[in-house]
């Protein structure tokens, strides 16, 4: 558990800092890297992104919901994302990262699949990040302009979540104490 958390918060961190990359790929005119501060991840045993893409994409998705997008713009999108879908699916053939080693720091193969498991983490962050950067640049100028916005709004209703969440958790454990 405590190694898929590891991971998962290492594909958090490196998604996070994939997001700046993307959004200097999808402008032309920027050379600098952009940055951006590290997110937590939302509480709760969810899998979303199983079904729905990546991390990055499946927050560019809900954003662009509240864009405006003509059916166009949905059309291409979803013609983007059947593309990454099929190609997803001819890449799935590749060998999986091996758990069982990784979690055998002594293990003589523990070096290899280590690596294995970052350089498989990079590929899955450089694929979704194309496909992020493909779908911004459906956006016209005015929706890339209200985007920052759109995002804002939903970081702030995600952390009142959370806030909510963990105030309920912790008034259940006081009542459960009792």
């Amino acid at each position: 558990m405590k190694l898929n958390r590891t991971l998962s918060l290492l594909l958090v961190a490196t998604a996070t800092v994939g997001a700046g990359a993307a959004m200097a790929a999808a402008t032309p005119t920027s050379t600098e890297p952009a940055t951006t501060a590290a997110a937590t991840p939302a509480p709760g045993g969810r899998h979303w992104h199983h079904h729905h893409g990546g991390m990055l994409v499946g927050v560019m998705l809900r954003a662009t919901r509240q864009l405006n997008l003509t059916s166009d713009q949905q059309t291409t999108i979803k013609g983007i994302l059947s593309n990454a879908r099929a190609q997803h699916q001819a890449n799935a053939q590749a060998p999986s990262v091996d758990l069982m080693t990784l979690a055998n720091p002594g293990d003589p193969n523990y070096a290899a699949a280590l690596q294995n498991a970052k350089t498989a983490a990079a590929n899955r962050l450089q694929s979704e990040v194309e496909l992020q950067g493909q779908i911004y640049n459906v956006l016209t100028a005015d929706q890339k302009a209200k985007l920052p916005q759109v995002l804002a709004d939903m970081k702030s209703k995600a952390q009142q979540r959370r806030a909510a969440w963990s105030q309920r958790s912790s008034e259940a454990g006081a009542a459960g104490s009792n």
